[in-house]
């Protein structure tokens, strides 16, 4: 009897989430698409509604009364379990959860649409990046570095009363912080996290020190100054979180017609259909739109769609395999499981499917297969070297996100202005303060809190399942694996379609006969 009434239990609560999720996703997507107010303001009633479901204490405690029983069923374990930290994050006091919904609702409104100035003209954050990578003038980089910065200072005060909002929420639940409830509901380990991060570090810190050498040495003569007075605005992007061009070879110049034709056709070559996905997507620039990218499952069924404001440039190029990655893991789940485990076994393994097909845009094959020309042979180690800056750049990045935010949710009274900066030094070896909110500019603290590491996270896993795949097919190390349908086939069997089944690490072990590792990144890129 009681195993019935938890199979219609479940059965019940995939029913009333699968109709919740669909409504929320496709509110979200419109708003992200229009900015306009009044969608914004439907996508927060449909949050607030998703909300309420899950605040429901009777099920929460009905839950963990179900798990506390003895079930052979693992299918049956697994949604238990999922149910119980989805419901664990919407715990606490109602009001302070509705304010916690409209508060992100509006501040995401403002980023989404908010738009740079310089001398009272509007710049879109693809022309903030067009200057930075293209302009000469120390003074009008600096300028345009600034402008990117500019919302920080306008959503500083709103982002740090979500911050302490979501820590009051954390210590109603009895967590010490936001960070720590967000790890648990995660189904990570802190302490393993810290473990792991400072292996990285500790692994990167000298590639890195050389690699920043060569960067100043090459960007100061472009700029003619001295590697000394090297400053943010100098490094091509406004975080210094993706590679300078520092080499002979300029990779824009082979994306300069349709990124979008050249993914669909990478894609089809290992034996995945990326058309519909496209069909139903948003791949431009509009006025008030989201202005970066992100992939959507809309209903866990047969409807995934990829948001872009695409450029034909390798910037773009990159963005959109990586949104692809995404896709297709969303796309090949097991469909057949109950509605609550259709999703990747963890946010960071789906990362690094996206990541691991990102990085082809700076793949001497893929460019030789897809580009708009041939690169000379020459330029392959080139090639190869933007990718290692790339990843190293990224992993560096990843450390002082992954630092900021712990300390954030520490302690949100801090000098938080100082700390950014600290953090920027002592892991990017970029030597600049200023007492401005710049850390506030960064969307992710707001759309995606505790999020940063599982960027990281997937960089490595990335590293592992490129190392399998070339040791099972016998490919050689710079594959891009076109023509291979073997590779679409390995990620659909062992990586997709257990979908959330397993736990994280228990899928990794499953695919890859090994736990996650940082030891596959470190000898590709260190």
């Amino acid at each position: 009897m009681q195993e019935k009434e938890v199979q219609e239990f479940l059965k019940e609560q995939n029913e009333k989430i699968k109709a919740v999720y669909v409504k929320a996703q496709l509110a979200y997507f419109t708003a992200m698409i229009s900015g306009k107010q009044e969608d914004y303001k439907a996508y927060e009633k449909i949050a607030l509604e998703y909300e309420k479901f899950f605040h429901n204490k009777e099920n929460f405690e009905k839950i963990k009364e179900f798990q506390k029983q003895k079930n052979e069923d693992e299918i049956i374990k697994r949604e238990l379990e999922i149910l119980r930290l989805s419901y664990l994050g919407s715990q606490g006091d109602w009001e302070l959860l509705q304010e916690l919904v409209k508060k992100s609702a509006e501040i995401e409104k403002k980023f989404n649409t908010y738009r740079a100035k310089i001398n009272n003209k509007e710049y879109t954050d693809n022309d903030i990046r067009e200057i930075l990578r293209n302009e000469i003038d120390s003074e009008k980089l600096k300028e345009a570095w600034e402008a990117g910065k500019q919302i920080g200072k306008v959503a500083e005060k709103e982002v740090l009363e979500i911050i302490k909002l979501r820590n009051k929420l954390a210590k109603q639940l009895g967590f010490n912080n936001y960070y720590e409830l967000k790890i648990e509901i995660g189904e990570q380990n802190k302490k393993e996290l810290i473990k792991l991060f400072k292996e990285l570090e500790n692994s990167t810190n000298a590639p890195f020190k050389k690699l920043k050498q060569e960067i100043d040495e090459v960007l100061s003569k472009r700029y003619k100054i001295k590697p000394e007075e090297m400053k943010p605005w100098h490094y091509h992007d406004r975080f210094f979180q993706e590679g300078p061009e520092i080499y002979k070879v300029k990779l824009d110049n082979f994306y300069k017609t349709d990124v979008i034709e050249k993914a669909k056709k990478y894609y089809e070559s290992i034996g995945i259909d990326v058309s519909d996905i496209l069909k139903r997507s948003d791949l431009y620039e509009k006025k008030g739109k989201y202005q970066h990218a992100c992939c959507m499952n809309m209903n866990r069924e047969d409807d995934v769609r990829i948001i872009q404001n695409t450029k034909n440039n390798e910037h773009w190029m990159e963005i959109t395999l990586h949104e692809l990655g995404h896709a297709i893991h969303n796309k090949n789940l097991d469909f057949s499981l109950p509605f609550i485990l259709r999703s990747e076994a963890h946010t960071f393994t789906t990362e690094a499917i996206a990541l691991l097909f990102g990085r082809k845009s700076k793949n001497a094959e893929f460019i030789k297969n897809y580009g708009d020309e041939k690169p000379a042979e020459e330029l392959f180690e080139d090639i190869k070297k933007m990718l290692k800056l790339r990843e190293l750049i990224f992993i560096r990045w990843g450390l002082v996100m992954f630092h900021f935010e712990q300390e954030l949710y520490k302690n949100p009274e801090q000098n938080l202005n100082k700390l950014w900066w600290s953090l920027v030094k002592k892991f990017q070896l970029i030597d600049f303060s200023r007492d401005e909110p710049d850390w506030a500019s960064k969307i992710h603290l707001v759309s995606s809190p505790v999020y940063y590491h599982n960027y990281v996270l997937g960089n490595l896993l990335a590293s592992q399942l490129h190392y399998h795949i070339i040791k099972l097919l016998k490919l050689n190390k710079e594959t891009d694996y076109s023509g291979k349908k073997q590779v679409g086939e390995f990620l659909i069997k062992n990586v997709f379609m257990p979908s959330a089944k397993y736990k994280w690490d228990e899928m990794i072990k499953q695919a890859l006969g090994e736990p996650l590792t940082a030891k596959y990144f470190v000898e590709e890129f260190c």
